[in-house]
């Protein structure tokens, strides 16, 4: 009677030994997510900012007119932001009469990043926690 109580006892404990491991690795992996989020939002800034340098040497070269993404990596002013899936983010770019926009929403908000990005022919990174949602040109600088 004596040893299946014993065997209880070590039962239970074991089971809350493994717990408090299970625990403690689930604490640190918000933490390294933090560090891939910072990482992948660092990555989408430096992206967002070749991409409007394309499009200024775009500008250039055509006499005033901006250009689609596809127009910028063809003319090698830029690279394609998907290839790679460095920064698990999307990009947008639209091309309006005199100016430009691009955003970049993360592909799944709060995993491969919580801001939203946007960059115009001002050349002024904007960024905020839109939800998943795009950045404007309202949104404070980043």
């Amino acid at each position: 009677m004596r040893s299946a109580a014993t065997r209880f006892a070590l039962l239970i404990l074991s089971t809350g030994a493994i717990a408090a491991c299970t625990m403690q690795q689930t604490d640190q992996r918000p933490e390294q997510s933090a560090l891939v989020t910072a990482a992948n939002e660092t990555a989408v800034m430096a992206r967002l900012r070749a991409i409007a340098n394309g499009e200024a040497m775009y500008m250039a070269d055509t006499g005033g007119d901006y250009g689609t993404l596809d127009q910028l990596i063809q003319k090698r002013y830029a690279n394609d932001p998907s290839s790679g899936k460095l920064t698990g983010y999307k990009f947008d770019v639209q091309v309006k009469r005199g100016g430009f926009q691009v955003t970049a929403v993360p592909e799944k908000y709060g995993i491969t990043g919580k801001r939203s990005f946007f960059v115009d022919e001002t050349n002024i990174v904007r960024a905020a926690d839109k939800r998943g949602a795009p950045a404007t040109a309202a949104d404070p600088e980043a």
